[in-house]
């Protein structure tokens, strides 16, 4: 975990039109029907209406995984009951075969299916622990949904239409980019695309913008009436409007934003950890708290996600055009959908003025410092292990060596092609060549970049996406006019601890990137922090402890740290340091015509 507020930003997949479908009554139909209208027993009340079922159709199946979350979910681990009925209301017999599958005694009488799971909010489970965003909610005003976490799929019938039907309050405002039918339900072309809209339901304050030609449309739920939609809406219709000009064109027609803004009160009877997004195709679904400092940089977070709507969405491999939800297969491409997106979240800020050329590096430096906080793998590795416990705690890495590496393959692309041609460019290409409904081939993906960009490139890809070379971004930034310095003294002055801090998979404190004069006083990496100046710290004390005891701290005051290692308790003395930055990049004085020529093309939309 690379802060102690965690934040994700991960992306759903599928395809999605608003073209009229025919329907063939005989064959089997999939009708669900919700009803959320009592939030005090924390269950959703699921209906499953069937006809037409045959024994290839018996099980019933509930997600183990899904697109973007890189987790393993078993959402089948939250249901209280499931029971079957045919026609005239008779209970067909049901038989739990795994965590997540019901197998049906005779689903060709079966009528409906009735069952009752729980939201994953404040579910207690001990391992697999699912992400805000990526699950479900019930709360007194306000119903986050994620389909995929309360809605299963028949054997065989995934690519089958299905209508969904929702009962809610009636004075609530729903929000999902799921449209009417003409029976006045809600309809998805297959259960992946209703997988992939989630849905926002509550006292919801709503605007809508035009970007491009994207019908855009932002929903919120506050208990602070200080933040709207509308606040949102003022917030990032310019971060919205810079995204159009870095694609250059309207690859979905509609997108909504969902916000779960939550009150710390919220967070604590929840027990919800951090916050994020998670992208879907036509929607994301936000949980973020509702603190007015925190509010700005949903900018970013929005930046980043409806960039998604160029990868996965348009360009991804075949691994996941038509998504495993029972059996958990990575993508070894996660470097593109994740670090891909977030560099271009940043530099499309750059190239629209958003933000100044100091900004975007300040932020190049920040991803290389965080990067530190990770196991030393290649982004393949990171990809292909992002299942396993190992793997998906270097997940958040994609954020950070991804964007990186992104950034410098931009700059290397630019120079090979005289600042004709960057990574935004060779990007737009192949979505040309590929596209929602063409994949690229999940182990042939590296060589068709090769082959689209310059034989030079596979070396990179070799060395930075495949292998664990170290980042060469001294050497390349200088190519546009930055020198690199390694730490210098901060202008800062507030102390420092003489040590970073992240998180253990037991969800604890420790140290890291930990300073060489720290290391003095007997602190290690890794070690487990149980007190400072005896006050217990942890990560829900962590804020209020440094806020209230920092306040009148200066450089030179005594420190004490109570740790943990190897099963010992330690008391470790130092004192505040003076505060260092380190990966700094500074603007070249003076630059060569070379320099110039690819600055001038880093630094805008070709």
């Amino acid at each position: 975990m690379k802060k102690l507020f965690l934040f994700l930003s991960l992306v759903l997949i599928t395809s999605c039109s608003s073209k009229k479908v025919v329907r063939d009554y005989s064959a089997p139909q999939v009708k669900y029907l919700v009803d959320v209208t009592n939030n005090e027993d924390d269950l959703f009340h699921v209906t499953v209406y069937t006809s037409n079922l045959s024994t290839k159709n018996k099980t019933y199946n509930f997600a183990a995984t899904a697109p973007g979350t890189y987790q393993i979910l078993d959402f089948g681990r939250f249901v209280k009951s499931f029971k079957a009925f045919d026609i005239n209301g008779g209970e067909i017999s049901v038989n739990r075969i795994s965590t997540n599958r019901w197998e049906i005694s005779d689903p060709g009488k079966l009528s409906y299916l009735k069952y009752d799971i729980e939201d994953t909010f404040d579910a207690e489970v001990e391992e697999h622990v699912v992400i805000s965003m990526g699950g479900s909610g019930i709360e007194e005003k306000f119903v986050a949904m994620n389909t995929f976490a309360v809605l299963g799929y028949f054997q065989g019938l995934q690519s089958i239409p299905v209508e969904l039907e929702l009962n809610y309050k009636s004075h609530w405002i729903i929000g999902t980019a799921l449209e009417f039918n003409e029976a006045g339900f809600y309809f998805a072309e297959t259960y992946d695309h209703l997988a992939d809209s989630p849905i926002l339901i509550g006292e919801l304050t709503v605007e809508e913008t035009k970007v491009n030609d994207i019908d855009v449309g932002i929903y919120v739920f506050c208990k602070d009436s200080a933040t709207t939609a509308r606040t949102i809406m003022q917030m990032t219709d310019d971060v919205l409007q810079s995204s159009s000009g870095f694609i250059g064109y309207s690859p979905v027609t509609h997108y909504k934003f969902l916000m779960c803004l939550l009150n710390e009160e919220t967070y604590a009877n929840n027990n919800i950890l951090g916050g994020g997004a998670l992208e879907h195709s036509y929607s994301s679904l936000y949980v973020y708290p509702s603190r007015p400092r925190g509010i700005p940089r949903l900018r970013d977070f929005i930046a980043h996600e409806f960039l998604h709507i160029l990868t996965p969405l348009n360009l991804h491999s075949e691994i996941i055009h038509k998504y495993n939800f029972a059996v958990p297969t990575s993508s070894q491409h996660i470097w593109l959908y994740e670090g891909v997106t977030e560099w271009g979240a940043d530099i499309m800020q750059l190239r629209s003025g958003l933000i100044d050329v100091n900004t975007y590096m300040w932020r190049i430096s920040r991803k290389i410092n965080s990067n530190e906080n990770f196991e030393p793998v290649s982004l393949v590795e990171m990809s292909l292990t992002s299942y396993t416990q190992v793997g998906y705690g270097n997940f958040l890495n994609f954020y950070e060596k991804g964007a990186v590496t992104a950034a410098l393959l931009d700059i290397k692309l630019l120079e090979l092609s005289e600042g004709e041609r960057g990574l935004k460019e060779v990007f737009i290409d192949l979505l040309e060549k590929y596209g929602k409904n063409k994949p690229f081939p999940e182990n042939g993906f590296f060589e068709v970049f090769v082959e689209e960009t310059n034989p030079e490139i596979e070396e990179f890809i070799n060395n930075y996406i495949k292998g664990t070379e170290p980042l060469p971004y001294k050497e390349y930034f200088a190519k546009i006019g930055f020198t690199y310095i390694p730490e210098r003294n901060s202008e800062s002055t507030r102390p420092s601890l003489g040590t970073g801090f992240s998180v253990n998979q037991d969800s604890e404190l420790i140290a890291q990137q930990v300073m060489d004069e720290a290391k003095k006083w007997g602190l290690q990496e890794g070690d487990v922090f149980l007190e400072v100046w005896g006050h217990e710290i942890s990560l829900a004390t962590f804020r209020k402890v440094f806020g209230e005891v920092m306040q009148d701290k200066k450089i030179g005051d005594p420190l004490e740290f109570t740790i943990r290692r190897d099963d010992k308790v330690i008391k470790i003395k130092g004192t505040l340091l003076q505060p260092v930055d380190k990966h700094v990049f500074v603007e070249m004085e003076t630059l060569t015509d070379q320099q110039k020529m690819l600055r001038e093309a880093w630094s805008k939309n070709l």
